[in-house]
């Protein structure tokens, strides 16, 4: 039996126990044409992992909490993306600037929400679900000033992409901008990623007061010139303390 078969015949396994509420191995023997034996070893990884449990006194199977656990970091998952997505629409309207939430994967920013103003014309990409480099962008440098000196590590020694002249790759600068952003609370790209796109970014604290998001305000440069970053940080920082509330 493949691996993508036994990959395959382990999930069909949790789809029968889900409809049939319980069943013996024999039954999901039976649902899936094979043998016991081969039912039997399915189930026994299925229960390592707590996906399934066996009823004591009974031979039957059910599922187990494991699945419980998956379900409730998907619900907490999408319950974040609309929390943001609330958050971004109340963001850009007020800056009248393309807002963003962006969660760190590995050395790299993802957004996980994205609006635009509604007076705008301009109708910026869409980086939805999209890896961001972390180095040149807001949000990344955020995510990046904040997290544990191992990741930051890990993208100091890493030989970063150059998008625009303005792109910090050299280590000992980068280095000083995640310290500069960390002690200031907030973080600027200033055509760092695109020619004429100027970005800056605050924290988003969760319950237990680290960091588990960043948000974004990004536009034009003679939209959001460098020398409006700290004052608009400030609001934007002020805003999102008053309605930030997403959850960990």
């Amino acid at each position: 039996m493949s691996s993508n078969q036994s990959v395959d015949r382990a999930l069909t396994v949790l789809w029968i126990l889900n409809g049939l509420q319980q069943a013996t191995v024999t039954e999901i023997a039976e649902e899936l044409g094979v043998h016991k034996s081969t039912a039997s070893r399915l189930l026994a990884v299925l229960e390592q992992h707590r996906l399934v449990v066996r009823q004591p006194g009974s031979m039957a199977y059910e599922l187990g909490h494991g699945v419980l656990q998956l379900a409730s970091t998907v619900r907490s998952q999408n319950d974040l993306t609309r929390s943001a997505q609330l958050l971004v629409e109340m963001v850009a309207e007020h800056f009248q600037l393309t807002a963003n939430v962006a969660i760190r994967d590995e050395i790299f920013a993802v957004n996980i929400a994205q609006s635009a103003p509604s007076k705008r014309f301009f109708t910026p990409r869409q980086y939805v679900g999209r890896r961001t480099p972390g180095h040149a962008t807001s949000s990344g440098k955020v995510l990046l000033a904040f997290a544990d000196r191992t990741v930051q590590d890990q993208v100091l020694s890493a030989k970063l992409e150059t998008f625009t002249e303005h792109t910090i790759t050299d280590p000992v600068c980068l280095a000083e901008e995640f310290a500069l952003t960390k002690e200031r609370g907030w973080a600027v790209s200033n055509n760092e990623w695109d020619a004429d796109m100027t970005a800056v970014a605050v924290p988003l604290l969760g319950l237990s007061g680290t960091v588990i998001a960043a948000v974004s305000v990004t536009g034009f440069t003679h939209d959001l010139p460098p020398d409006t970053f700290k004052t608009r940080a400030e609001e934007l920082e002020t805003l999102v303390q008053r309605h930030g509330r997403l959850l960990e």
